[in-house]
């Protein structure tokens, strides 16, 4: 039976592999996060004896590094922007959330990614504004004006439903990146956090994220094996690495997505994206051509679409 359910699960289990497979391939290390400098070579020195002499030592260090995003500075344009917005600070834990809104309407709702800030897919906030959106972004934990040191995929998730539970309901969620997985965790795990996604430049996994990191650090599988088990330990078993799968999140998730992805991205691979469309038939994509992974998000025709997808999801009844 070629179409029995059976054989459509394999055929879609082996479609993943294929494109996990595809997006795991080693990255170049002349440009992006991983690019190679004198710090990265230290660095990698370092992990590199640390993970033959003090295998301990070197895990408590790489879930440090994974667990610290890097601070980047704000542009003047963006500071410019979070000026005209309405600020709030949502506590959140032990601190707090900085929050900020633009607009009045239907709630479009902004997530970041790794390292970056409320205002980094700023570019997108006027034309939705103008379109007759209620814009909400915000600073992860440990990211701009939010409060916190470190942070990781569950306490980034929980952020994003915090948030979106402070804006109500929320009709489409943009993302950017790691953005993505911290969304659609969100979503799954507290059952509702948007009626629609936009997923732009979406990573397929964590899991990914932490093998470049070994890769480009010089770590030992098995001291990044541990390092992962701290989060594990952390919360008691309740999150597992395993589970946080782009793809198997927004399969389960069944919302109507725009996946939108640079052929040329050298950070996150478009194979990433091209794995994610397994996801389902709710799943579409927009390609785009030589922006790579951050200009793609101020390219007038990436804004045209995603405003476009936020009008006709207007339009779309979600039971």
């Amino acid at each position: 039976m070629p179409n029995s359910p059976a054989n459509m699960a394999e055929a879609r289990s082996q479609s993943f592999e294929q494109g996990a497979q595809a997006a795991l391939r080693p990255l170049r290390r002349d440009v992006g996060r991983f690019r190679e400098s004198r710090r990265l070579k230290v660095l990698r020195a370092t992990f590199g004896v640390l993970s033959r002499t003090l295998p301990g030592v070197a895990a408590k260090l790489a879930y440090r590094a994974l667990a610290t995003p890097p601070r980047v500075a704000e542009r003047p344009w963006q500071a410019q922007l979070r000026e005209t917005a309405t600020k709030i600070q949502l506590p959140f834990g032990a601190g707090h959330l900085a929050v900020y809104e633009w607009g009045l309407g239907p709630t479009v709702l902004m997530v970041h990614g790794w390292g970056a800030r409320a205002t980094h897919m700023g570019k997108m906030i006027p034309p939705l504004v103008a379109a007759g959106y209620r814009v909400v972004s915000f600073d992860a934990p440990a990211h701009g004006d939010s409060s916190g040191k470190r942070t990781e995929p569950v306490e980034f998730a929980a952020a994003v439903n915090a948030v979106a539970q402070h804006a109500g309901h929320v009709h489409v969620a943009i993302t950017h990146s790691f953005g993505a997985a911290g969304a659609l965790l969100a979503h799954r795990d507290w059952r509702h956090v948007a009626d629609h996604f936009v997923l732009v430049s979406p990573i397929v996994s964590c899991m990914w994220f932490t093998e470049m990191f070994r890769e480009y650090a010089g770590v030992s599988a098995q001291v990044m094996a541990n390092a992962r088990q701290m989060v594990v330990d952390h919360y008691s078993g309740r999150f597992l690495w395993e589970r946080m799968s782009v793809v198997e999140l927004l399969r389960s998730a069944r919302r109507p997505t725009l996946v939108i992805h640079d052929t040329h991205d050298v950070e996150i691979p478009f194979a990433h994206s091209t794995a994610v469309l397994d996801a389902g038939s709710h799943v579409e994509r927009f390609a785009t051509h030589e922006l790579g992974h951050h200009r793609l998000l101020g390219d007038p025709r990436v804004i045209d679409r995603v405003v476009k997808f936020v009008r006709e999801s207007s339009h779309r009844f979600i039971g």
